[in-house]
């Protein structure tokens, strides 16, 4: 049984994490004053946190994470004025969480356990991670979204459920990161969320959203990440066009506009083209995405990926596509879009990607696809293409994987 080198009084640093240590963390752990940073997860420690652990008064970082610990959190542990951080999570910790207003400390920066709405008195709290806890459930308190230091919170990977707060008072001026995928959050995206003039990453994915996107997101002038893939996310029924991407034409610091997985039901508008050249990622498949690819799609000079596969695009490939000298990975299957193959996409020289199956193309395999020497992955099968299959592809000595079955090809 582990007992703990309590009076060594000079002690500052304890790491014992990731062994197999069990027994209980004695009352004596208040001798070592001098203790700043104290860990002990990963271990199979049991029974309560002592009071005593209160006394340690320049201790600034205590992790007792994925131990046993059962009990209540002493009421005073948030009394220490140099606590900067405390990890509690995978313990069978139970109470409620006492913080006594008057007096939570100031720089308290990260707490990981339970959402108690008592956390909205953390007035100076800056960063909340409760991300990958399976037993967390319930909803997000109101309160939290009153702290206006917080600059990233972090709730992804739990069983989270109901509404996403949408007092429209809050206002997050400092908040810079909110993860909330792979929960179970319905209702509407707040609109609330376009006043945190500071965020730079949306993630919303993998919930089950409904309503529309937001047309206001273009007031996150500094947003680099948005991910609202895989809900139930759809356009204004008087609306043929996805009017939302008329507003992130104002995000001009945006990398990766993920938006796919929705039944939006609309169809891409030719103002796409005036999204930021700074986007690396576009991906739109699986949408219900009507129409034609809009010409102006080429003016999104800084893709490396382009996916709209999965949707009910009609007419040709434009051949503006070719002007995306950087695409990698280009996903246009299983739509309805028809026509020969323009050259153009011979100019894509850092093409590894090809995804062209499950359209109605027909006419010649282009004879430049040889030239695409990264060209890794190409697949063309169940179109209608013609005639004699292509020399110069047997030529790609990068070609992992070539798959034109179900055309006419001799």
């Amino acid at each position: 049984m582990w007992r703990g080198p309590w009076y060594v009084p000079e002690l500052s640093v304890l790491y014992l994490k990731n062994n197999s240590l069990t027994g209980i963390i004695l009352p004596s752990v208040g001798n070592a004053t001098k203790m700043m940073n104290f860990s002990l997860s990963g271990n199979r420690i049991s029974g309560n946190i002592p009071k005593e652990v209160c006394n340690l008064s320049q201790l600034a970082f205590l992790s007792l994470f994925d131990n046993q610990l059962t009990g209540s959190i002493p009421a005073t542990l948030f009394n220490i004025s140099s606590l900067l951080a405390v990890s509690l999570e995978n313990n069978s910790l139970s109470g409620p969480l006492l913080l006594d207003e008057g007096n939570i400390v100031s720089n308290l920066y990260f707490l990981m356990r339970q959402i108690p709405p008592e956390l909205g008195k953390l007035s100076n709290l800056r960063e909340l991670r409760f991300a990958h806890n399976s037993n967390l459930t319930g909803e997000i308190p109101e309160a939290i979204f009153n702290i206006s230091s917080l600059e990233l919170i972090d709730f992804s990977f739990n069983n989270l459920s109901g509404r996403i707060p949408a007092t429209t008072g809050l206002h997050l001026p400092n908040l810079e990161g909110l993860y909330l995928g792979v929960n179970q959050f319905k209702g509407e995206i707040p609109l609330f969320i376009t006043n945190a003039s500071k965020l730079q990453l949306l993630e919303l994915s993998n919930n089950f959203l409904t309503g529309t996107v937001p047309n206001n997101l273009g007031n996150l002038r500094e947003l680099q990440i948005l991910l609202l893939y895989n809900n139930q996310l759809t356009n204004e029924s008087r609306e043929r066009e996805l009017l939302f991407f008329n507003s992130l034409a104002d995000c001009r610091m945006l990398r990766d506009l993920e938006v796919g997985s929705n039944p939006l039901n609309g169809v891409l508008p030719n103002s796409i083209g005036n999204l930021s050249s700074t986007i690396h990622n576009f991906n739109i498949e699986d949408a219900h995405i009507n129409g034609l690819i809009p010409k102006s799609i080429g003016n999104m000079s800084g893709l490396s990926t382009l996916s709209l596969r999965g949707n009910n695009l009609a007419g040709s490939i434009p051949s503006e596509i070719g002007k995306l000298k950087q695409l990698q990975g280009l996903y246009l299957s299983n739509n309805k879009l028809q026509g020969h193959i323009p050259e153009a996409v011979c100019h894509l020289s850092n093409l590894v990607e090809l995804y062209l199956y499950g359209n109605e193309l027909s006419g010649l395999i282009p004879e430049c696809f040889g030239n695409l020497s990264m060209l890794q992955h190409l697949y063309l099968d169940s179109n209608k293409f013609s005639s004699k299959f292509p020399l110069s592809l047997w030529k790609m000595s990068g070609l992992l994987y070539l798959s034109v079955s179900r055309n006419s090809i001799e």
